[in-house]
Formats: structure tokens, sequence, C-alpha cells
């Protein structure tokens, strides 16, 4: 008797023990991630753990060769930012693939939703678009500038822009160490979708010249204006001053016939402001410079030629300021990094007076 007792203790031990592992099971079956959101989850964490590598990897997805994927990088991407909610939203076994929705928040903890498809492909499972391509507009900045890492700016085939592709995430553009250019402090989702997403970056637009950017710009500009005064006879088609004929200069006083021995001699520099523009910084005339011309020349056809000296104005419609990526500022005209002929020569001594001595 004892000895049945005994058994049927044992037997119901034994279910309740059994019980319990189908209950656990069953929970933790619950609880479980879909593979397809395993994937993606694991593929976000490995890049915000800065971890480029592991992130290919999990995406099966090879690094794209050239310039195409500089930014794939630990220095490009930004850490500060948390994975808030991965879910399953769309799970089709006959079309071969399911969609996982994503919703990640930055350092202002504000969600950004997305969906990424995942492909069913030979057993596995494959993020069908883990890169992003983001377009970059011609800035006044010579580079592009992504986290912690600036490169030249090499232009696509539109001229205007040019192409990389990026790590789904958070990131923050133009913020590296330079004092002339202020860009707004800022951290910006670049977020993957189904196929090729492209974002443009507008550059110019959230892009401001400081007070020492004034002064480095009006610095190089008056550089560039005694260079251009160095020339003997018409100066180059660059340059902010200047007249359009070899054979004669035009005044309001009177026209000089057949010019000769020609200097430039600068007497005042203009006084000019820097504003943003899509290539470069345009440069407006507050207040125009004069560079004296001096030469020997016919003020009248019959009479003999005279010395002459000309106060022409200096005009910078047509130019424009660039920074490289060592911060050093370049003068240049505004359709050069376009691909555009140079201007016209300048007439700027049509509206000054004749001195004849």
């Amino acid at each position: 008797m004892k000895e049945f007792r005994y058994r049927r203790r044992r037997a119901a031990a034994a279910g309740m023990f059994l019980a319990g592992i189908v209950l656990v099971s069953l929970i933790q079956s619950a609880r479980a991630e879909p593979d397809t959101v395993a994937l993606v989850r694991d593929y976000l964490e490995a890049i915000k753990e800065r971890d480029v590598g592991k992130a290919l990897r999990i995406a099966r997805v090879d690094r794209p060769e050239g310039e195409a994927g500089r930014f794939l990088v630990p220095e490009a991407l930004d850490e500060d930012w948390t994975i808030v909610r991965v879910t399953e939203t769309f799970d089709s076994a006959s079309s071969g693939y399911a969609e996982v929705t994503v919703v990640l928040a930055g350092k202002d903890r504000k969600g950004h939703e997305f969906r990424v498809k995942v492909l069913t492909e030979n057993g596995g499972l494959r993020i069908e678009e883990p890169l992003v391509t983001r377009r970059f507009t011609m800035t006044p900045l010579l580079y592009v500038e992504v986290g912690e890492v600036r490169i030249p700016f090499r232009k696509g085939a539109d001229a205007a822009s040019v192409e990389y592709r990026l790590l789904p995430g958070f990131y923050r553009f133009y913020q590296g160490p330079q004092s002339l250019i202020s860009v707004k402090s800022a951290q910006e989702p670049v977020l993957p979708g189904d196929g090729g997403v492209y974002r443009e970056l507008a550059g110019s637009s959230s892009f401001t010249v400081t007070p020492a950017g004034q002064r480095a710009v009006s610095l190089a500009y008056n550089a560039f204006v005694d260079q251009c005064a160095k020339a003997r006879g018409r100066p180059d088609p660059t340059c902010p001053f200047g007249f359009d004929s070899v054979g004669y200069v035009r005044t309001r006083d009177g026209t000089v016939l057949d010019p000769e021995a020609i200097s430039w001699k600068v007497t005042k520099y203009p006084t000019i402001v820097a504003l943003p523009g899509g290539s470069g910084l345009e440069l407006v005339d507050r207040e125009r410079g004069t560079v004296e011309l001096h030469g020997i020349g016919r003020v009248q056809e019959d009479r003999p030629k005279r010395r002459f000296a000309i106060p022409c104005d200096t005009i910078s419609y047509s130019l424009q300021a660039t920074v490289g990526m060592d911060g050093k500022i370049s003068i240049i005209p505004a359709g050069r990094r376009l691909g555009r002929q140079s201007p016209p020569i300048r007439e700027t001594c049509r509206q000054a007076p004749l001195l004849v001595r």
C-alpha cells in the first residue's frame, strides 16, 4: 500500500514538472522574436555599436567600391540614438518576403518610423536594401563632412552634387571644427526603405558666415585684387576690374586710343559682404574699391600720346569665395565649380573720370 502511494506521488510530481516545462516553453515561444525581427535588430545594434564590419556581415552586403563607401567607417557614425521598437508587420510566405517596422529615436527622443523589407532566399533571410544613398549638394565648402570624416568634394555626373552610401541611423553633417562657416548643430536621421532611397542634403540654406569668416573673405578678396593689379595691360578676365578692348579705353570724359605701358595701382580696397550661396559664398559690394589705371595713349585721335590715369571701380558680382579643407579662402569665378566658362572681360572704367597729364 505504501509502495502504491509512493509511486502515485512520483507520477504526480513528474506530471507537474512536465507541465511546467510545457508552460515555460509556451511562454518563451510567445515572447521569442521572429527571425526577421531578430535580423533587423541585430543589424541596427551593430550600427549603434559602430561596428561597421559586423553590420555589413549581418546584412550580407559588400562594401561599395571607390568613393561611394568612404563614409562606411566608425568615425562617421553617431551613437547617440536608441532603438525604440522593431516589429514584424507583414509576412507572406507565398511572396517570399516580410516587412519589419522600425522606430528609432535620436537625442531629442523624437521617434522616426520606417519599414524594412526582408527577403527569404535559399532558406535564409536578407535585408533587401540595407544601405541608404545620400546625395550631397555643392556648398561653399570644398569638402563633404559626415561625423568625424572630412573628404574633398568630388562632383558627380551632374556636377552640382555627389552621392555616398550610408548605414541607417543618425548623423551629424558639417559639424567639424572650423571658424569661418557656421552650421546649425543638428542630428539628422538617415533611414532606409524599400529599394534605393535618395535623400538630398540642402547645403547652403543651413550655412551662415561668421564674423571671422567675413574678415577672412575680405582679406582673401583684397589679396586677389592685389594679384590682379600686378597685370601689365588688361588684367585676367576673372579680375574684378578692367576694360574690354585692346585698342581703347572708354571713360565718362572720353576715349583713350591705343593705350600702352598700362599698369594698375590699388588706391582703395572694397568693402564686401559674403553671403551663403549654392556653390560658394556670394560676394556683394557694400562699397566698391578703386584701382587706378595708368598708361600712355591718345586722348584725341590727331594728337600725340599723353600720360593718363583713370580711377576704375572694382566689381565683385560674378565672383565667389570657397572654403578649403584646411580653412583657406579662395576667390574664384562663380561658374567655375559648375564647369561654366569664365565671365567676359569687365569694363569698370567707363563711368570714371579721365585724368590727363
